[in-house]
């Protein structure tokens, strides 16, 4: 493992441990230094300058404790944020709209997968129509497998928050198409969820949605919670519960790769 400190290269050659890597987070955080990890080239990047760009919310730390080996090298993973451009998605009391929280997990989502090894695929990097401008929701479910299927990937991640007409519906449900594989991935995904984010567990639910119907690879649609329920609107729209989101389906897909 080779280490480098604000540009300058370490002249040494160590073994990449986990209590290494541990420690090295540990120093980092002491002295306020941002520290992150490309397990691909065994490479840690250290920066001590208290004006560097840093992953969002500390996600570089969080990866730190992920890196005891390199699955998720050579696999490609097709992020699906639910809705966008002209179509809003669901809305919550206080106004907030489903397809900026979808965005903003599967961003922070996308920048953890990477960093590790994975090549990750958006539907959408932006707000924004996915077929065309204005496109019709039919339209748009099959763009969004289309770039899945026509990535290869190894999996597709659609990422949504529910709703319902009543306020207090609440928790979090992974849905699959029923094949073992899909299954297995929303399982380990939705244990992470439930477990980081305390909401209440829905399970883990076949159901016939368009884009893990017609994904030619294991697809899970994880609606993270309940943008209708006034307390998880606060959640799925604050830094801290997005980025729990993040990290937690992120955790998910590393168990499923482990085994």
């Amino acid at each position: 493992m080779r280490i480098v400190i604000d540009g300058q290269k370490i002249p040494a050659n160590v073994r990449a441990t986990k209590d290494l890597l541990l420690t090295l987070k540990t120093i980092a955080k002491t002295l306020d230094w941002k520290l992150w990890y490309d397990p691909g080239n065994e490479v840690v990047y250290i920066s001590s300058s208290s004006n560097a760009q840093s992953t969002p919310d500390d996600l570089s730390l969080q990866i730190i404790t992920e890196v005891e080996s390199n699955r998720l090298q050579g696999k490609i993973i097709c992020l699906d944020p639910g809705h966008g451009g002209s179509d809003p998605g669901a809305i919550g009391p206080n106004g907030t709209m489903e397809k900026e929280n979808t965005l903003t997990i599967a961003l922070l989502l996308s920048e953890l997968l990477e960093i590790n090894g994975a090549t990750v695929v958006m539907a959408r990097d932006a707000d924004q129509n996915v077929a065309y401008p204005n496109s019709t929701p039919d339209d748009e479910l099959v763009a969004r497998v289309n770039i899945a299927n026509e990535a290869d990937a190894d999996l597709l991640i659609s990422i949504h928050n529910d709703a319902f007409t009543g306020i207090t519906a609440a928790g979090t449900t992974t849905f699959h198409y029923g094949d073992e594989e899909s299954a297995a991935l929303a399982g380990y995904v939705q244990k992470c969820l439930v477990e980081e984010l305390g909401t209440k567990d829905r399970g883990c639910r076949f159901a016939s949605f368009y884009v893990i119907r017609y994904a030619k690879m294991p697809a899970i649609l994880v609606e993270v919670a309940f943008i209708s329920n006034p307390e998880e609107e606060l959640l799925l729209a604050s830094t801290d519960g997005r980025t729990k989101a993040a990290k937690s389906i992120f955790n998910g897909i590393v168990k499923y790769f482990k085994v």
